[in-house]
C-alpha cells in the first residue's frame, strides 16, 4: 500500500495539511466528489457514513453524518463556494449539528466560550498532479488563531490522517482498475432492461455528444454486440463487447475493445446492479486493464467524465 504522511502548517487562521496520493488527479477527484465514494472513506477510522447529500455545484449544499463506533452522530453541513473542475472547490463546513459535548471540548481547547457558530470554518481543497501522482492540500479557515489551535489540538490531524487511509485503501480502486459509481431514479427492472435492449441501447449510449450506430447485437452469454461511436468531432470508434456472464436483474460481465486483434486492447467490465430504494437504483462499474500504465491512460482520455456522462444519458432516457 501506498504511504505518506499528511503534512501540517499553521498559518494565520488557517490549518494547512498536504497528503499525496498514487492516482490520477481526475480519479482522485471522483472519489471526493461523488458521495457513493464518500461515504467509503470520510471520517476517522471505526467511523461510518450513513448519510451522505452532495449536490456539488456552486450554491449546492452537503451534509455528511459521521456516525462513531459507539453511535454517536457528528453532522457537518454547508455549501459550496466555488468549484474550478479537477483544480479546487471552496464550501462552508458548520458544525451546527454537532453534540453540544463536542463544542464544549472544542470550546475548552480554543479557550473561548460563546454560541457555536464561532466553531464553523471554510475549507478549500486543491488538487496537484505530480508525477503521476495527486497530492491534496486541505486549508480550513477559522475565525481566529484560537480557535485555529483549538482544533488543531483536539485531533485534527489524526482524523484527516485516518481518513485518507481509507480514503487509499476503501475508495482507490486497484492500480489496473477504474470503478464508476452512480445513483439512478429509475427501478432496477427499467435500468437493466435499458442494458438488455437489442435497439434503443443506441439513444444513450456513450457520452455527450456521441452517436451509436450498432451493426449486431446478441445480448446473451457468448453474445457479440459489434457497433460504432462517431464522436463530435465525427471520428469514428469500432467497438466490440463480448458478455461473458449475465445474471438478471443483478450483474453483467463483458470483454469491450476495438474489435482490432492488431491493437490488443480489450478490458474486462463487470457491473452490479443494486436496488436501494422501489425506484432508485446504484449501478457500479469495474473496469479492470491490463495494467496501470493503460488504466492511467484512459482517465487522461475522459474515460470518467465519459461513463458519468453516459448513465446520466441513460437516467434521462428512462425519464
Amino acid at each position: 500500500m501506498f504511504k505518506q504522511d499528511v503534512i501540517v502548517t499553521l498559518e494565520e487562521k488557517i490549518v494547512r495539511m498536504e497528503r499525496q496520493f498514487q492516482a490520477p488527479l481526475k480519479l482522485v477527484w471522483e472519489v471526493w466528489t461523488n458521495p457513493l465514494h464518500i461515504e467509503k472513506w470520510w471520517g476517522p477510522k471505526g467511523f461510518t457514513n450513513p448519510t451522505v447529500e452532495f449536490d456539488f455545484k456552486v450554491g449546492g449544499s452537503y451534509r455528511i453524518v459521521m456516525r462513531s463506533p459507539d453511535g454517536v452522530d457528528y453532522p457537518i453541513l454547508g455549501k459550496f463556494l466555488e468549484i474550478t473542475p479537477f483544480e479546487s472547490f471552496v464550501m462552508t463546513d458548520l458544525v451546527d449539528e454537532h453534540p453540544e459535548e463536542w463544542v464544549k471540548e472544542v470550546q475548552k481547547m480554543a479557550g473561548v466560550t460563546g454560541d457555536r457558530a464561532m466553531l464553523n470554518s471554510k475549507l478549500r481543497v486543491l488538487f496537484e498532479e505530480i508525477d503521476g501522482l495527486t497530492k491534496v492540500i486541505l486549508i480550513t479557515e477559522f475565525m481566529n488563531n484560537q480557535i485555529r489551535d483549538g482544533f488543531a489540538n483536539s485531533g485534527m490531524k489524526e482524523g484527516w490522517s485516518q481518513s485518507f487511509e481509507k480514503l487509499e485503501t476503501d475508495a482507490l480502486p486497484n492500480a489496473n482498475e477504474l470503478i464508476i459509481e452512480k445513483k439512478l431514479a429509475h427501478s432496477i427492472e427499467s435500468v437493466f432492461s435499458a442494458f438488455a435492449d437489442q435497439i434503443n441501447i443506441n439513444q444513450w449510449w456513450g457520452p455527450d455528444g456521441f452517436t451509436t450506430t450498432t451493426k449486431s447485437r446478441e445480448f446473451k452469454v457468448g453474445g457479440k454486440w459489434i457497433y460504432t461511436m462517431v464522436g463530435p468531432d465525427g471520428t469514428v470508434y469500432p467497438n466490440l463487447i463480448e458478455y461473458k456472464e449475465i445474471v438478471n436483474y443483478q450483474y453483467i460481465e463483458y470483454i469491450h475493445g476495438s474489435g482490432d486483434p492488431s491493437k490488443d486492447d480489450n478490458f474486462l467490465v463487470k457491473i452490479w446492479f443494486t436496488s436501494i430504494q422501489k425506484n432508485q437504483t446504484i449501478i457500479k462499474m469495474k473496469m479492470r486493464f491490463p495494467n496501470s500504465e493503460i488504466r492511467n491512460m484512459v482517465v487522461g482520455f475522459g474515460a470518467i467524465e465519459g461513463a458519468h456522462q453516459t448513465l446520466s444519458r441513460l437516467n434521462q432516457y428512462l425519464r
